[in-house]
């Protein structure tokens, strides 16, 4: 049988793999690794973070309104102007949030952002003096407990350095749409040691927010991270507030039921300050 016409085949294939190998080996005759693949804040990555939330509300709402009483104790009746100032104060509250964030293309991200019902106490104040001469004629301040205040947000947000970078700093700017539940007042107000009820009605409103923030990764291939960041929310919801207020000047026999009825604009304008912490992964 003549052999030679299959080895000739043969070691040519065989020569060829050995070449081939050759080319694919390093310095040291080893096989050149590939290299890794990219890392980072990339496009196609995701990050999920969560953690507490300090909500921190502008706590100064502060309106007039005038009206004429009656003095029932002259002849004829005269009409006494006072004025009664309302102040609406609201502290502020420690909550949780979470956010999802898609970056959509090198240094570019969407995020999603929700801080859960912070409950914010609120207290209602009142005084009244007489118009013409400055007299101070009494005051009141009541608590009127909590009111559920929750956010959602989303963000454009810029990441500034290279996506390699393990500390990543950005901006953002976005819509925000901001809800507080109502509730009754339960005794606001006081008659001769007496208590009377009033309403309040929070509206829900949408607004423009802008945030600094901040991720640190634990180290270059870590997929935690944490995060710290700031937000500003330009939420001014609508107010209705009505309670009924009873006074007594100094000249008057008995004393005169002023009905206070606000409808207006209430700032709240909260700054919300985040730390926690978040997962970075890719599909």
């Amino acid at each position: 049988m003549r052999l030679k016409p299959l080895l000739i085949p043969l070691a040519v294939a065989v020569n060829a793999g050995l070449a081939a190998q050759s080319a694919l080996a390093g310095p040291s005759g080893y096989p050149v690794q590939a290299p890794p693949p990219p890392s980072g804040y990339i496009a196609g990555s995701m990050i999920v973070r969560a953690g507490a939330a300090w909500v921190d509300p502008d706590e100064d709402y502060r309106t007039f309104q005038g009206f004429l009483a009656d003095n029932p104790s002259t002849d004829p009746v005269e009409s006494v102007p006072i004025d009664v100032g309302v102040g609406l104060d609201i502290d502020d509250e420690t909550t949780w949030f979470i956010s999802g964030t898609y970056i959509f293309m090198d240094h570019w991200a969407l995020e999603l952002y929700w801080e859960s019902d912070a409950g914010l106490d609120a207290t209602l104040s009142s005084a009244a003096f007489v118009a013409d001469t400055g007299e101070f004629i009494g005051a009141f301040s009541e608590g009127l407990g909590e009111f559920d205040y929750s956010t959602v947000s989303l963000y454009l947000d810029w990441f500034f350095l290279d996506p390699s970078c393990l500390w990543q700093p950005y901006v953002g700017i976005g819509i925000a749409y901001t809800n507080i539940d109502e509730d009754f007042i339960r005794g606001v107000t006081r008659v001769e040691g007496g208590r009377d009820h009033g309403l309040i009605n929070f509206g829900s409103d949408t607004s423009w927010t802008a945030q600094v923030g901040v991720d640190l990764a634990f180290g270059r291939d870590d997929t935690w991270i944490v995060n710290a960041s700031a937000m500003y929310v330009d939420s001014e919801p609508d107010l209705e507030l009505g309670f009924n207020t009873f006074t007594r000047p100094a000249d008057f026999g008995e004393p005169v039921e002023l009905p206070v009825r606000i409808r207006d604009e209430l700032q709240i304008d909260p700054w919300i300050f985040n730390l926690g912490v978040g997962y970075k992964f890719s599909f």
